[in-house]
């Protein structure tokens, strides 16, 4: 029997302001993807709104096998990959689980930076809707947060009450 090909997870870079458009297109084609969403409140002149937006502005997530690349970058507003060394870059599968966790769970607005922080104290989220998971520990502002690293990507932020974590014992 043959060996069935790795489907990995891969960022695509979206036209500005096309994330909604493209995942309705991957949708369409039947192409595993992944677009985390917020809500916010917009305010209008005569109005305020609550609407959904994406929490990584230009990215999408794609599961897909190595031989598919082609296939979405033929859909239109997919843009390229990221990629090092021109070669699309993959991430792990359970950095896609724990972003997927926070951007489900958390109790506070995820928020996504494209800054590389430095390594901080790694930590067990002990409880709240994110019991269980582990995370790096940042201080930003005087307000608590944890990072979920996304290898060559990115990070994703969050804030969690000291009291919902524990240092991760060796």
């Amino acid at each position: 029997m043959k060996d069935e090909v790795q489907k990995r997870w891969y960022a695509v870079y979206v036209a500005p302001k096309a994330e909604k458009k493209v995942s309705e297109r991957f949708s369409q084609n039947l192409i595993n993807h992944y677009l985390p969403t917020k809500k916010v409140i917009r305010q209008w002149s005569d109005r305020k709104k609550e609407v959904i937006v994406p929490v990584i502005n230009g990215y999408i997530f794609v599961n897909i096998k190595d031989t598919e690349f082609r296939k979405i970058l033929d859909v239109y507003g997919a843009i390229a990959f990221v990629s090092e060394n021109k070669l699309p870059v993959a991430i792990p599968d359970y950095q896609i689980d724990r972003l997927k966790s926070m951007v489900k769970y958390a109790d506070e607005q995820v928020d996504f930076s494209m800054e590389e922080f430095i390594p901080g104290e790694m930590v067990k989220i002990i409880k709240g809707p994110l019991e269980g998971i582990m995370v790096e520990l940042i201080d930003l502002n005087g307000k608590h947060k944890v990072i979920v690293r996304l290898d060559g990507f990115g990070c994703a932020l969050t804030t969690v009450p000291m009291s919902f974590i524990e240092r991760l014992t060796s």
